[in-house]
């Protein structure tokens, strides 16, 4: 976005995001380039009717709803010569301690990136579940042993993301079956929409469970609350459709005393800069913000990884700086131009 001044703000989300918000690239451009429009010649002193403008125009659509709420936000906390943590509310963090995820593969290469992620840092290791009962539990059993092995080992929280793999007495089963692995939390156990599913889950096994894909935006954050479906909650801009929704998310989350993390979903920098903002600001237990460095070459610079925790930028608004030469663009403007 760009100002009359010559400030720009960016925002970034995840394109195929379709098996979490439904939305596939084609639906987020489209979208966001309607909502664009909206936004044309008005000023920026205030930016709350410009979002609720935004979210009464198209029901859902919450990747391109965030596309441009990270955008604007940017751009207004640069004109203001500070950062977006602080147009939040308040730096909390200078620095988040991140997970690790260990995505799917063989058992061996589990344990080797368990392995080295300890010894960068990490302090908590989340290994992806639901290839299948023996699959999964030779990478967890060979993750264990990894962690186990670590002269720092006793310090570092195992747990396991099943991205909605299972059914809820197949999630029993197993959890139970992996007890001795002590796990700090499950997460999403059981399909997006099966509440009941998740409170079952959670009723019948020892360890937290977490929800992801089902925390979506405010609504579902009260409705997960209200049912005491799960243990803590798993918060991300591209679901909330922006900052605004998460910071009303956040504060559901602290008045009920139910822990959260912070996260993103394997997004380019400046997408993993605007959740590492919204980490900065906010009371989170847990945060998941390394997931960029698993993209390929990408336009921007700015964020830094030290000892398995993310360094919040100090600069205005986002605190990353972009490569426009990199970009391909698209410009939105009026039908009489």
């Amino acid at each position: 976005m760009r100002t009359d001044t010559g400030l720009v703000g960016y925002g970034e989300v995840r394109g195929n995001c379709s098996y979490v918000t439904g939305d596939i690239p084609e639906r987020v451009v489209a979208v966001a380039s309607a909502l664009a429009s909206l936004l044309i010649g008005e000023p920026l002193d205030d930016i709350a009717p410009l979002l609720d403008r935004m979210e009464r125009a198209v029901v859902g659509n919450s990747a391109a709803k965030a596309l441009l709420d990270i955008a604007l936000h940017d751009v207004v906390a640069q004109a203001l010569g500070i950062s977006v943590a602080t147009m939040m509310g308040g730096r909390l963090h200078s620095r988040l301690p991140t997970d690790y995820s260990v995505a799917f593969g063989p058992h061996d290469e589990a344990a080797d990136k368990a392995r080295n992620a300890i010894r960068e840092g990490y302090r908590v290791v989340k290994v992806r579940v639901g290839l299948g009962l023996e699959r999964d539990e030779e990478r967890l059993k060979a993750v264990r042993e990894a962690i186990d092995e670590e002269p720092e080992g006793g310090n570092v929280t195992l747990c396991a993301d099943a991205n909605g793999a299972w059914q809820p007495k197949e999630a029993v089963k197993y959890l139970r079956r992996w007890e001795h692995y002590n796990l700090g939390w499950i997460e999403q156990p059981v399909g997006a929409d099966n509440i009941d599913g998740l409170r079952f889950v959670r009723e019948n096994v020892a360890m937290p469970v977490m929800a992801d894909e089902s925390a979506r935006g405010p609504r579902e954050i009260l409705h997960l609350i209200e049912r005491q479906a799960v243990d803590m909650l798993h918060f991300k801009l591209i679901k909330a459709g922006g900052f605004a929704p998460l910071r009303a998310m956040m504060a559901i989350a602290e008045a009920a005393d139910v822990p959260y993390m912070i996260g993103q979903m394997d997004e380019g920098m400046l997408a993993t800069a605007a959740a590492v903002q919204a980490g900065a600001a906010s009371r989170a237990k847990y945060f998941e913000v390394h997931g960029y460095n698993r993209v390929g070459a990408q336009p921007f610079r700015g964020l830094e990884v030290e000892g398995g925790s993310m360094i919040v930028p100090a600069g205005p608004g986002l605190g990353v700086e972009v490569d426009e030469a990199k970009l391909n663009c698209v410009h939105v403007v009026r039908e009489d131009g």
